[in-house]
């Protein structure tokens, strides 16, 4: 059975300990009960936080970036739009790279400009025809098992603050958290 948002939901409950009932229905739209409404709430942003913490190798993708059309402020020469689907950029590329074993580096940053009248998060650079290879945070399917368990529990520990009010056993699992994508880190280097 693939991995989905409703069996991570219910790991964490189960963690977070208290005999809770289990979710059904899937993130963002769990069910009404009580946790349901707060995992609603707390399994996105749990997940993009865990997903910001290492460069995940299950979570890569490059595509082209898209021309925002403002004139950027100096002293980029070109604005382009942040991906909707990025959790966090690593890296801009080049449309061609001459020499693949000395490629330069790249200046980018991330701000935010009125595009369309609207503010909206923009990457300003000095590169024609970007590319941006970033965490595009895949579906749970495809999570790697070390990025589950750390999902898991650093949402059970919000939960255990959030729904039951156990700041000790929200610590525990917090830190497990931490050392557990720190350990996913060194097995991948």
């Amino acid at each position: 059975m693939p991995l989905t948002s409703t069996i991570v939901a219910n790991q964490a409950l189960q963690l977070s300990g208290n005999n809770q009932p289990l979710v059904t229905g899937s993130s963002p739209n769990f069910d009404s009960s009580p946790s349901g409404v707060i995992l609603s709430y707390l399994y996105p942003w749990v997940v993009r936080t865990v997903g910001r913490q290492f460069n995940w190798d299950f979570s890569r993708t490059t595509a082209a970036l898209v021309v925002t059309g403002n004139t950027p402020p100096f002293p980029w020469a070109n604005e382009y739009t942040y991906p909707a689907n990025a959790v966090q950029i690593w890296q801009l590329l080049p449309p061609a790279i001459f020499d693949v074993n000395d490629p330069l580096p790249i200046n980018w940053v991330v701000a935010n400009n009125l595009v369309t009248s609207i503010q909206t998060k923009v990457i300003q650079t000095n590169l024609a025809a970007a590319s941006a290879v970033y965490d595009n945070l895949p579906q749970e399917s495809v999570w790697d098992p070390g990025f589950q368990e750390a999902v898991v529990r650093l949402l059970a520990s919000e939960l255990a603050m959030g729904k039951d009010g156990r700041p000790d056993l929200a610590e525990q699992y917090y830190e497990s958290s931490a050392q557990i994508s720190g350990f996913m880190q060194g097995r991948r280097d």
